[in-house]
């Protein structure tokens, strides 16, 4: 549905300055963090939705999303769009429900140590808040800075402090989810799964209560480590030896050298930061309570001796621990990012690395977090990770081929994707296993009849899911292909496009569609419209460098 007649904007209209039917804006509502490559646009189409639309209240979410039902016209669920797989894309155009307003903190209660958000809530405000109190997060998402409660527990996944306290969904007591008859239902327990993963395709999540900790101070190792076997055995040891750390990260050798290659901040007018040259290895960083620091010290210094691996200087720890959320960083050196993601057992960890190394001959950055006990029991790693590459040329539809590389890699070795989304939907019994995935199209059947939840999401994506099964069939011919590309890196060099000098155009692409910085942005901040962002802005004047939007006053403004 790409337009609302009259009759159905007069009924929005009632939102004032939280509704928008405005083409310019409504484009800026149709990407999330990744770049769609051109040779997969013409299966999705146009992405433009119809209208976006700001609840700021739960009361005013089961408005929108009933009367939308009934009128038939599809609802996509927007938070920060920090993902790369589609998930926040209205396929299906209709009406983008975003949640920015409603972030809320309802209650929060120290003795029980659980607090009450709506979705909208994003976990660096939320935390902020909380060490007021003297509690903090269990754990959170890499996207600490820009992700959101709600939107976290839709896709599912792991994160900082995934260690001692494992996924998400198991550190949510009960969520708040409007259905699309109006109804709203509290899930809490084993009915958790019918949200969590679901990416909204069962009903919009407007509140979810979780567990948090007492704040205490950490200390902070680092280690390093440079062949992939030897860290995998350096991590299966730290795991055997039952010592209490909070939180298990680490980088790969190619993100190590992208982050030394890394532009410093002073290019973006923020102060000039300390460079601080990372060895070529890979670098775990563990967070520890300072109470349990020294016991945990004296055991490393006996568990590195077998592994090749060393401890780092602390000032080389602290420097990673401070930068945990910047892998984006990298982004500037693209200046497009291929999101390519996967959970695998521990057990394998050297095997996936050294055989990505083997078959993909571009420099692949990754992070990964160590989940001490898996679904099953055992210790997992997830793989958030991305290539570099340049939207702007043909050649990043063969990129973006290579998340198939990866994906094949990891399922070889016992490993999944680590979510559905728009791209993933015909792996979802990999992803949420057989009997999950069962439950979950039986329950979407009978809250969502009509399919009008964020089709083409989770469950079914029609001829996209065809293309996607068809080029992990043809992955063999297509990665040849993905490793000749040469992506100049940091290059920022060239003519004016449109009038626009390189170096602007060149942050043009790579700041387009990350929003870390959006809630600390003064002109966003009561605001609240993603044309008034700095991604909003880079967004657009990318759009505007290609040729698909023109100068209108409002963006001159």
């Amino acid at each position: 549905m790409s337009k609302l007649n009259s009759r159905q904007k007069a009924t929005l209209n009632k939102f004032g300055n939280r509704v928008t039917f405005e083409k310019t804006e409504r484009i800026l509502y149709g990407h999330d963090i990744a770049v769609i490559p051109n040779l997969v646009k013409p299966v999705i189409g146009n992405t433009t939705p119809a209208a976006v639309i700001q609840p700021e209240t739960e009361e005013e979410l089961v408005e929108i999303v009933k009367w939308a039902y009934q009128e038939g016209i599809p609802l996509t669920p927007r938070a920060k769009a920090s993902s790369g797989y589609g998930g926040t894309i209205p396929v299906k155009k209709g009406i983008v429900i975003d949640f920015y307003r409603m972030k809320t903190i309802v209650s929060v209660d120290r003795e029980t140590q659980m607090v009450t958000v709506q979705a909208g809530m994003t976990w660096e405000n939320l935390d902020t808040e909380l060490k007021k109190k003297g509690l903090t997060l269990r754990l959170y998402p890499t996207s600490y800075p820009s992700s959101t409660a709600g939107g976290w527990l839709a896709q599912g996944g792991a994160g900082i402090g995934s260690y001692e306290y494992g996924y998400y969904k198991e550190n949510v007591v009960s969520a708040r989810v409007v259905l699309p008859s109006g109804e709203i239902r509290e899930f809490k327990g084993e009915d958790l799964e019918f949200i969590s993963e679901a990416e909204g395709i069962t009903g919009f999540i407007s509140q979810v209560t979780l567990k948090v900790m007492p704040l205490e101070d950490l200390d902070i190792v680092s280690l390093a480590c440079p062949d992939p076997h030897e860290f995998q055995k350096l991590l299966e040891s730290m795991v055997q030896s039952d010592l209490p750390i909070w939180t298990m990260i680490f980088i790969n050798p190619r993100m190590a050298e992208m982050k030394n290659r890394s532009p410093l901040q002073e290019h973006l007018g923020h102060p000039v930061e300390e460079r601080v040259i990372l060895p070529a290895s890979y670098i775990l960083t563990l967070a520890i309570r300072k109470k349990d620091s020294s016991m945990v010290r004296t055991a490393l210094e006996e568990i590195v001796k077998p592994c090749q691996a060393e401890i780092l200087s602390d000032r080389i720890a602290h420097h990673e621990w401070e930068h945990r959320f910047k892998l984006m960083v990298v982004k500037r050196l693209g200046p497009s990012l291929v999101p390519s993601e996967v959970i695998v057992p521990l057990s394998q960890l050297g095997n996936v690395m050294e055989e990505i190394e083997r078959k993909v001959d571009q420099p692949v950055v990754k992070e990964g977090v160590i989940i001490r006990h898996g679904p099953d029991g055992n210790p997992e790693v997830v793989i958030l990770g991305f290539i570099p590459g340049d939207q702007r040329k043909l050649s990043y539809n063969f990129v973006f081929g290579l998340v198939m590389t990866i994906l094949k890699i990891a399922k070889r070795f016992g490993g999944r994707p680590y979510s559905t989304g728009m791209y993933f939907a015909k792996k979802a019994d990999e992803i949420m296993g057989k009997e999950g995935t069962r439950r979950l199209r039986q329950f979407k059947k009978q809250v969502d009849p009509k399919g009008l939840l964020n089709p083409g999401k989770v469950l079914n994506n029609g001829l996209l899911g065809t293309v996607m099964s068809l080029a992990q069939v043809f992955e063999p011919m297509i990665r040849p292909f993905g490793n000749l590309v040469i992506t100049k890196v940091g290059e920022r060099q060239g003519k004016d496009i449109k009038d626009i000098p390189p170096d602007v155009a060149w942050y043009a692409y790579s700041c387009s569609q990350c929003g870390y910085c959006i809630d600390t942005c003064d002109q966003f901040y009561g605001r609240g419209w993603e044309s008034q962002s700095p991604r909003g802005k880079w967004y657009w004047l990318r759009e505007y460098m290609e040729g698909r939007v023109k100068w209108d006053q409002k963006m001159v403004d």
